[in-house]
């Protein structure tokens, strides 16, 4: 295992490692690798880590994890990543049907453990059975009774390990999918499986499925097989190109499940021009997505149900329209539900999930189509609003979706949200089928408006009221001044700041941290670092300003939770000696840093000598008065912000409410009567 595994297992940074290396003469030594990059002995480790307190407390699934994760590192020297993790889940399936790994020959071992990772493509290749068996053995003891709990955990490690190279599905996005699409005791199929997810929330939500799936890489395929395996499925997965080389001709399943690759340029568009699946008319070359879902069709039974995970754009694209209408005009599109971004791949964007059926002959389109727009809904946490959070969005979803497939005309619209559109409406021009276009949001209520305008004359008041009252001066009136140098040698404040500006790995113990970017704009931390030796915890009466900025700025920390970031200086004044608002005010001062900065881009400055920076050498009682001037002119500067933000939320208000017709131009009735 390297440095970045054993501070995994410890539940450090990868500092700390690299401090016990140079701090204790008895931490074991490199076994392997290189210089830069050294390997150790995975069991060493641990004793070393146990003998001297520096493993957590029981230990934690996380830290288990990767005391697993690191005794395939012999495998994964030799195959794929996702080969090694599926041959321990073979072992697992093994152990769970009765069979001891050490009562097998060599061969046996070897042909049992294949017979579970049978795709239909050429095996992998296994190591040395003697090591192998030793290394799976070790590993299955290591994962407890909870099998398949830990091997999805494991499964979650090596998705970090190759996020940059592999795409993978979400647990949220297959439990919505299976919740709106998969019937019990039914027959589903995945075109386009990956390592597994979607079948497997099917599987661990729906009684008594069927799962089959096909995949173009046989190494994820091997990994989505013992995944379902464990997880009591019926799996039937093949290995190839679902649109060129389908190994599922003629399955007809009650519910297709997918979310294929996006962008496809090769995707077989001159070969499959004349393909019978393409019965709403063939895809254009740069709509594979449409190919995709037309596939899915293909694979439904009469009256069986598609979901489908596609980029917005599919929606509304011109080379879509023909298929797109055909898809309305024949009754097989059912929905199209907006997804938040962070719900799955690629996290950057939101996607869309389109429902669809495969209509049944004799039988007449329903009236209308589901527009549901979830896109504003919060993934992680809800923002402070509970109906926003993931999980009650996707409740809400099943729930209408429901409602609509018993009866599409007794869903009423709910502005904002979700309206059953007609299908006449829908076969424009355009044939654009996005949410957001159809769901009209709502206008302005009274209370709202009550609400806001009450809001902005508050925050109106709050201005005037914390401008502190100054007076002019004649002359100038600081001519005693003293550096942050001189403050730091007598004891007046520390200087500190982050010695590394590394970013955390997955899963590496972090904290939240106040960047530069972040005092220049006055708001929260939007940063994270390591938690290791180098971290320093920010506590009221800090003050912190940016390496680097457009201007000088200071910031006093008053209730952040959050650590230093690497973007930024500290200074920890004495209260006794310094006050921390007349230093951040005269730090923000124009002129403060000017010995300090240098210029190499116009408009940023750059403070390469923090301590020559120059304050006023005053009284602890003049520094109060000024301290409290700089702090109620800060409290100016934020309520001249949320004023703005108030007032522009008030604007956009009364713009929509005329738009919209809640409101009408005039005078409201009782100041008409007054």
């Amino acid at each position: 295992m390297n440095s970045v595994g054993i501070a995994r297992l410890a539940g450090v940074g990868r500092a700390a490692v690299s401090n016990w290396r140079r701090r204790y003469p008895d931490f074991p030594a490199p076994v392997g690798g290189t210089e830069s990059s050294p390997l150790f002995d995975l069991a060493e480790v641990r004793e070393w880590l146990r003998k001297t307190n520096k493993l957590p407390a029981g230990e934690s699934p996380e830290s288990a994890t990767e005391a697993v994760w690191n005794l395939l590192d012999p495998l994964r020297e030799h195959m794929d990543g996702a080969d090694a993790v599926a041959l321990l889940g073979a072992a697992l399936v093994l152990r769970r049907q009765g069979v001891d790994l050490a009562q097998l020959s060599d061969g046996e071992l070897r042909d049992r453990l294949l017979s579970c990772l049978d795709v239909g493509a050429a095996p992998p290749e296994v190591p040395d059975p003697a090591g192998l068996r030793r290394i799976l053995t070790e590993a299955v003891a290591q994962t407890g009774d909870a099998a398949e709990e830990s091997f999805e955990r494991l499964h979650q490690r090596y998705l970090t390990s190759v996020a940059r190279h592999f795409f993978a599905d979400t647990p949220e996005i297959g439990a919505l999918i299976a919740n709106l699409a998969v019937p019990p005791g039914g027959t589903v199929f995945d075109p386009s499986c990956g390592s597994g997810t979607l079948l497997h929330a099917a599987a661990s939500q729906v009684p008594d499925i069927a799962v089959h799936g096909q995949e173009l890489h046989p190494a994820p395929a091997r990994l989505a097989r013992v995944r379902l395996l464990l997880a009591g499925a019926r799996p039937d997965i093949r290995c190839g190109d679902s649109l060129r080389a389908d190994r599922f001709d003629g399955l007809a399943a009650d519910a297709v499940i997918a979310h294929p690759p996006f962008n496809q340029a090769d995707w077989g568009f001159e070969e499959l021009s004349l393909d019978p699946r393409w019965r709403y008319g063939t895809p254009a070359r740069k709509e594979p997505e449409l190919a995709w879902v037309q596939h899915a069709l293909a694979h439904t039974r009469p009256g069986g149900t598609v979901a489908v995970v596609l980029p917005p754009t599919v929606a509304s694209r011109g080379s879509g329209r023909r298929v797109r209408r055909e898809l309305i005009r024949r009754g097989a599109l059912r929905a199209v539900i907006a997804l938040p971004a962070g719900l799955a791949p690629p996290m950057g964007v939101p996607l869309t999930l389109w429902v669809l059926h495969n209509p049944e002959d004799g039988t007449a389109p329903a009236d209308g189509v589901l527009l549901f727009d979830a896109s504003d809904s919060r993934v992680e946490g809800s923002g402070g609003d509970p109906a926003r959070s993931w999980p009650a969005m996707a409740e809400r979803i099943a729930a209408v979706y429901r409602a609509f497939a018993e009866d599409p005309g007794a869903v009423a619209e709910e502005p904002g949200r979700f309206r059953v559109v007609p299908l006449a409406d829908l076969l424009d021009e355009a044939v654009d089928v996005s949410p957001g276009r159809h769901v009209q949001r709502p206008g302005a209520d009274a209370g709202q408006l009550d609400e806001t305008r009450d809001d902005l004359v508050r925050l109106s008041e709050d201005l005037v009221t914390s401008l502190p009252g100054l007076r002019p001066a004649a002359g100038t009136l600081h001519l005693a001044m003293t550096t942050l140098g001189e403050l730091s040698r007598i004891g007046g404040l520390e200087i500190l700041y982050r010695r590394s500006g590394e970013e955390p790995a997955d899963g590496e113990p972090s904290l939240p941290a106040l960047t530069g970017e972040d005092i220049e704009r006055d708001t929260a931390p939007s940063g994270r670092v390591r938690l290791d030796e180098n971290t320093v915890r920010l506590r009221p009466g800090d003050v912190v300003l940016p390496r680097v900025s457009r201007r000088p700025v200071a910031r006093v920390v008053t209730d952040e939770q959050a650590a230093l970031h690497g973007s930024a200086y500290l200074l920890r004044p004495d209260p006794k000696v310094v006050d921390p608002w007349f230093l951040a005010g005269f730090l923000t001062g124009a002129g403060a840093c000017a010995a300090a900065v240098s210029t190499s881009r116009p408009g940023v400055t750059r403070i390469t000598e923090l301590r020559r920076v120059e304050v006023p050498r005053l009284p602890l009682e003049d520094q109060h008065a000024y301290g409290e001037a700089f702090r109620r002119l800060t409290e100016f500067r934020r309520t001249l912000r949320r004023t703005t933000e108030v007032g522009d939320r008030l604007w956009r208000l009364l713009i929509e409410g005329l738009a919209t017709g809640t409101l009408r131009p005039g005078e409201p009735e009782e100041e008409k009567k007054d």
